[in-house]
């Protein structure tokens, strides 16, 4: 889903949008800027697309030249007039959806007052707007940057921390559920797990996480120390938190299976089946503003419980995506990603792992 949407008109200021993308996905991704109505595919009910795009970004940016105001159709009728004109559709979403807008001028256009303005587009002059010129434009690019990433973290860190007696609350109630775990003697793997002389991996970290690490299943060094992500991928692991200022203390780690399965086979659907709604209990009492699975089989499950669109697609193409959601206690992000392991069986993926945790920094 977009994070910054970008409203223009192209005969008023495509040559200024798109020095403005050039400077957007230098600082945030591709996929998360929705620039104009080619994004739209054929067939698709184009004021619904828009409507959905401009719902799910957190800022707005109206871009508005010189001539903005009186541009006119074949007709000779002033184009943002028409109720079906993709700007007034556009700006008119995000004005009634309460997204962050930003008026944009360019080519040393004024701001458009109240009057001159649609009713359903009036308060957009209230908004105060940045100019982009083009003897200070990296100057008045940085300025506006700044200002997208402050709205954007500001709108997704906002978990409010937990007093002392929730928290306690909270690490009484893990607590618990970690000794319900233990005592599973009906689950699939606990004969495995005692054969083996082996812990159960609840999880571990901060009780009031904001950032929820779901992982696929303990391997051997997790269950000799009944804490997940240990051994080689939680090196790489903690590499990558230590790259984004946070340590396993600011974070919870867990996994879909809770005991190690025998062999490196993947989890079987009994296996998820049985310890997943331990980690639909862990969600509900840590209450994170963000949950990373970790690998195919985690997203696939955090994807199918949330019932997202993004549900059955691959990991290589969901990795980095930011995506909302809504959970009983508010709303979420997910952001799939695939598993530390990945980089010890391809060093090349280094880079791509350590890009998409450097997303997180948005909820730091």
């Amino acid at each position: 889903m977009s994070r910054i949407f970008i409203s223009y008109r192209r005969q008023d200021s495509e040559g200024y949008v798109g020095r403005l993308y050039d400077h957007l996905v230098q600082h945030f991704d591709h996929a998360d800027v929705f620039m104009d109505v080619d994004n739209i595919e054929p067939g698709a009910d184009f004021v619904q697309t828009l409507e959905d795009a401009v719902a799910a970004c957190d800022v707005f940016i109206a871009v508005i030249g010189p001539s903005w105001l009186t541009i006119t159709d074949e007709a000779g009728r002033r184009r943002l007039d028409q109720p079906n004109d993709f700007v007034r559709i556009e700006i008119a979403s995000a004005l009634k959806g309460g997204q962050l807008v930003i008026p944009v001028l360019v080519g040393r256009a004024p701001m458009p007052a109240p009057v001159d303005l649609p009713d359903d587009l009036a308060s957009l002059a209230r908004r105060n707007a940045i100019e982009l010129s083009h003897h200070r434009f990296g100057y008045d690019m940085h300025k506006l940057v700044d200002v997208i990433k402050s709205a954007v973290r500001t709108s997704r860190s906002g978990k409010a921390p937990a007093d002392a007696a929730a928290l306690r609350r909270k690490e009484e109630a893990i607590k618990a559920l970690r000794l319900e775990l233990v005592d599973a003697t009906d689950s699939p793997l606990y004969a495995y797990r005692t054969k083996m002389r082996a812990f159960p991996v609840l999880g571990d970290g901060y009780a009031d996480a904001s950032i929820l690490f779901i992982g696929e299943a303990p391997g051997k060094y997790e269950a000799e120390s009944g804490i997940p992500f240990n051994g080689p991928s939680g090196d790489v692991f903690d590499e990558m938190l230590t790259d984004i200022g946070l340590g396993r203390e600011d974070v919870f780690t867990t996994n879909i299976l809770l005991d190690r399965p025998p062999g490196k086979r993947d989890p079987t659907a009994d296996e998820i089946a049985y310890y997943t709604p331990f980690v639909d209990r862990l969600i509900d009492i840590i209450q994170p503003s963000v949950i990373v699975p970790l690998g195919r089989f985690a997203a696939h499950y955090i994807l199918k419980k949330l019932d997202l669109p993004e549900k059955g697609g691959k990991i290589s193409a969901l990795h980095g995506k930011l995506i909302k959601a809504q959970m009983p206690y508010g709303e979420i992000h997910v952001l799939p990603m695939y598993h530390p392991a990945v980089v010890l069986y391809s060093a090349s993926q280094k880079d791509t792992l350590r890009a998409d945790f450097d997303k997180l920094r948005l909820f730091v």
